[in-house]
């Protein structure tokens, strides 16, 4: 079972691949968001862990553990369990190019690609859950330098625009 400190370690990771994925690369947001998400993911099963000491392997289980209507002793705030969701949506998109309320019964749907526009939610979204983690437990992140034009003039507590 990963440990609390083992899953920080992982979202760190991810962040810092964020950092140098953006600095080299600046069209592929599809890979960005979905990395955007899986550093969520570590970050949510670290307060799942911290909560619960219990490892949940499905994304369907850790949305039950965070659901802030539940009785998990998990369960987030309404605002961070949006944006965990958010984030959530957004990846789904990256990965299998669907619109957001995708319904597999309609052939008709077309996909969707993932664009800057997305990017932005997702930093957005990222941010609130880095605060969270941040404000209830022990942990410190490096700021990530993100460059995306859609997020020019937009300030965030642990990611800094560049150019």
């Amino acid at each position: 079972m990963a440990s609390f400190d083992e899953h920080i370690s992982q979202a760190k990771q991810n962040l810092a691949f964020l950092g140098e994925v953006n600095s080299y690369s600046n069209d592929k947001w599809d890979w960005q968001v979905t990395i955007c998400f899986y550093s969520a993911v570590h970050l949510m099963n670290a307060h799942i862990v911290a909560k619960t000491n219990t490892n949940y392997l499905s994304h369907k289980k850790v949305e039950s553990a965070l659901n802030p209507y539940g009785l998990s002793p998990a369960r987030l705030d309404v605002n961070t369990f949006n944006s965990y969701n958010k984030l959530c949506i957004l990846s789904r998109r990256s990965r299998y190019l669907l619109q957001e309320g995708f319904d597999i019964n309609n052939p008709l749907q077309i996909a969707s690609s993932t664009y800057s526009k997305h990017m932005k939610k997702a930093i957005y979204h990222l941010d609130a859950i880095l605060i969270y983690i941040r404000d209830n437990y022990p942990s410190t992140f490096q700021d990530i330098n993100i460059k995306c034009a859609d997020l020019k003039g937009l300030t965030f507590q642990n990611f800094k625009i560049v150019a």
